[in-house]
């Protein structure tokens, strides 16, 4: 058999764990697993990041069109992350018949359409098992582990910087800005945070899920996301009296048979007895159930060095297989297109149980006006709960509801809004179980 070769394009963090990793791994994937492959080239602009990894014999260059551009190099590996430079990467490697691996997540969310077609165009594949969950096997579960299931539904914490935060929160009783702050310091978040604790790297692994599990394309764009800016100390203390914890959740529900989907990411209160209540600081989980296995749950590291690194080189030693039965293309991505687009149905069209938390003006009457708002709009109302009077003369009151239309949830909250006694914005969880 002869050599596969391999190129890596980006040797910061995960691409020096990658670099560790196969150091570590070469011999056994050479010769129990039979199959001879080789780190031949890596390219990064930061050509001094070199000098502390394990290169052994490889050739580095700061021109990742060095390995574009070698015609010995089988599989190329991306790992620089974005959209853009990223995404002519892996389009100029799939066209030049190289198979690919990527952990970019973004790449995939929105540009999956293009990009699997390019490749099953041109008889490779692309493998991205690192780009959602780190080195948690989701991709592997759900495309081969799971295939005799239909999957149903998914529940997944999968942004380590938001859990760790909204962890912290609930133990140490600090506010938001305070622990994100402490996040960054620790390395935990970006100096940018918006796309971790405002939802959009949880819905960019949520689309690539929900397009694998429903056998179609989700567009990312068309995923209802809410992050965690809004969650204030106060909603953390009273879940934690009521019994619950808030979590940020990708949710995923579909019906077998049927062209559309529920997908959508948002802060969540889960009781304490839920099995992702317990998932604390940087750890990642997915609950998966299908029709036949039932509920299976997924744990560990979302993200960092190793852990990512471990699911890229998983991604190797596939792709290598493949290459080495002659059979390049094993698991077809044809259905990931915009031709297989999949409806996902409105934030409004869903129902469930409600956590919300009013302002208002501390006088007789006020509670009554508002479960007279909730009940127009057929709200059941499971429990209240009011507090003492806070500054300016306000209270906050706690109405948790029975299974009502996120429309009239909205509805109702929109028209206490507009009432002379409301002295905030309503604070809306909705409660998962």
């Amino acid at each position: 058999m002869k050599e596969i070769s391999i190129g890596l394009i980006g040797a910061g963090t995960v691409g020096g764990g990658v670099v560790k990793v196969l150091n570590n791994r070469i011999r056994s994937i050479r010769e129990d697993l039979g199959l001879p492959v080789r780190l031949t080239r890596i390219a990064d602009k930061i050509t001094s990041r070199f000098d502390t990894l394990p290169i052994g014999d490889a050739t580095c260059t700061a021109d990742a069109q060095d390995i574009i551009n070698d015609k010995t190099i089988d599989i190329v590996i991306e790992l620089v992350g974005g959209t853009t430079f990223a995404r002519k990467l892996v389009l100029d490697a799939l066209q030049n018949k190289k198979h690919v691996i990527t952990a970019n997540k973004a790449l995939i969310a929105e540009h999956g359409p293009e990009i699997f077609e390019c490749a099953e165009k041109n008889g490779v594949s692309l493998y991205f098992e690192a780009s959602v969950g780190g080195g948690m096997p989701v991709i592997k579960a759900i495309r081969e582990g799971l295939a005799g299931n239909n999957i149903l539904s998914v529940k997944t914490i999968i942004n380590g910087t938001c859990n760790y935060i909204l962890t912290r929160m609930s133990q140490e009783g600090l506010p938001f800005d305070n622990v994100l702050k402490l996040a960054q310091e620790k390395g935990y978040a970006e100096a940018d945070p918006t796309l971790d604790v405002g939802g959009g790297d949880t819905g960019h692994k949520v689309a690539i899920m929900a397009s694998l599990i429903s056998n179609g394309y989700v567009p990312y764009e068309k995923i209802s996301k809410e992050g965690i800016t809004a969650i204030g100390s106060q909603d953390i203390a009273f879940a934690k009296e009521l019994g619950y914890t808030i979590k940020l959740l990708g949710i995923i529900n579909r019906k077998a048979g049927e062209n559309s989907i529920d997908v959508r990411v948002h802060p969540a209160m889960l009781h304490t007895d839920h099995i992702l209540a317990s998932v604390s600081d940087v750890f990642n989980a997915v609950l998966l159930e299908g029709d036949a296995v039932g509920q299976i749950l997924l744990y560990g590291k979302g993200a960092g060095e190793m852990p990512t690194a471990s699911a890229v080189v998983s991604d190797i030693i596939d792709v290598a297989k493949n290459i080495a039965s002659a059979n390049n293309i094993r698991i077809p991505m044809n259905y990931y297109s915009t031709t297989h687009t999949v409806n996902v149905n409105p934030i409004d069209s869903i129902q469930s149980r409600y956590y919300m938390r009013f302002t208002v003006i501390d006088r007789p009457g006020v509670l009554a006006s508002i479960t007279t708002y909730l009940g127009n709009q057929g709200i059941s109302i499971a429990s209240v709960m009011q507090k003492e009077g806070h500054d300016n003369n306000s209270v906050p009151i706690i109405i948790i509801t029975h299974l009502a239309s996120e429309k009239g949830i909205r509805s109702a909250v929109s028209e206490i809004e507009k009432a002379d006694y409301t002295k905030d914005k309503t604070q809306i969880i909705r409660i998962v179980d």
